[in-house]
């Protein structure tokens, strides 16, 4: 029997499990990308790794291609869980420290609600790093 979608907005609480710990944090559903991205300094406090291969990765706002580090990582979205290699890059100049990519969202689990408000999920602050606004 198949299980029923999940219904998720454009920003979800999302768990990144590592080896040394995890953290709960904020993350953007990106339909655009085309694999999931962990924030540096969240990886390396949470033990992701170890690093398994190298992606080239062509960003938005750049006319060139940069290469990133893949390393292996469980991450939760919406109780469904995704062991997959994410890419590691400096997202502290981002809103969100985990971008939520093609990788997770074409498994078909998910329906994307884009009037879904932000959740409220209290013990969020489990990041040491502010979000901007």
């Amino acid at each position: 029997m198949k299980k029923e979608r999940v219904i998720i907005g454009p920003i979800e609480f999302v768990k990144v499990i590592g080896h040394h710990g995890e953290a709960r944090v904020k993350g953007k559903i990106d339909t655009g990308a085309t694999r999931t991205s962990v924030d540096v300094w969240l990886a390396a406090n949470i033990g992701l790794g170890p690093t398994v291969d190298v992606a080239k990765v062509k960003s938005a706002l750049l006319d060139e291609a940069r290469s990133r580090p893949l390393v292996r990582s469980i991450v939760e979205i919406a109780g469904e869980k995704f062991a997959l290699p994410v890419s590691v890059n400096d997202r502290s100049d981002m809103r969100y420290p985990v971008l939520v990519g093609m990788d997770i969202l074409s498994t078909g689990r998910f329906l994307i609600d884009p009037t879904k408000k932000v959740p409220k999920y209290p013990g969020s602050g489990k990041t040491k790093k502010k979000e901007k606004d």
